[in-house]
């Protein structure tokens, strides 16, 4: 239960004046404004948490096709994702190497490797990848690229999790778009 944040009070934003956070799953199971605990023989049906709101169909389905609500399930742990920080899209440089950073996260697990790709994903690079500060933490990873001619390129990256899951190219649809973990990408112009 949160009363805090980053060495300060919690802001009513933020869900003062507590917050339930659940470490690894989304903020729709992190309760804000939290005045009372009491447990209950339901599944969640407070506002804003009942028919598709974030529930995902149990299985692929092709753009489009309806699921039935009664056939979806809720969100519960984050899918592996990493996030791109440094450089910013749209980089110029004039050198053929380039420092690749960011953070990288795993819902219920560690985040067992990040890979950097230059060339649309033909080939891959390991990032060096930091361990978490704690349970369900970002995880930062580095890697120096670099490019073998000038030009127009996009760096990828992608996570992989203790289980062997990594980010898709693209993430399975489903209704309302939740849970996205494709590859970040970001792009540089070589001069």
């Amino acid at each position: 239960i949160a009363f805090e944040m980053n060495g300060g009070p919690l802001h009513p934003m933020n869900g003062a004046p507590l917050r339930l956070v659940i470490p690894g799953w989304p903020g729709s199971c992190s309760q804000k404004w939290l005045t009372r605990i009491w447990l209950r023989d339901v599944v969640h049906d407070g506002p804003k948490m009942t028919g598709s709101s974030y529930r995902v169909p149990p299985h692929p389905v092709a753009p489009g096709e309806f699921v039935p609500e009664e056939d979806m399930r809720i969100i519960h742990a984050m899918p592996v994702k990493s996030l791109i920080t440094r450089p910013q899209t749209g980089l110029a440089i004039d050198t053929h190497e380039l420092e690749v950073a960011g953070h990288a996260w795993a819902g219920d697990t560690e985040v067992a490797r990040v890979d950097v790709s230059t060339d649309y994903g033909a080939t891959w690079q390991a990032a060096e990848l930091a361990p978490p500060h704690n349970p369900h933490a970002w995880q930062r990873f580095s890697a120096n690229v670099r490019f073998s001619e000038p030009g127009y390129y996009q760096v990828w990256a992608r996570a992989t999790d203790g289980n062997g899951v990594s980010q898709p190219f693209t993430p399975p649809w489903n209704p309302k778009g939740y849970l996205n973990n494709s590859l970040h990408q970001v792009s540089v112009r070589v001069a």
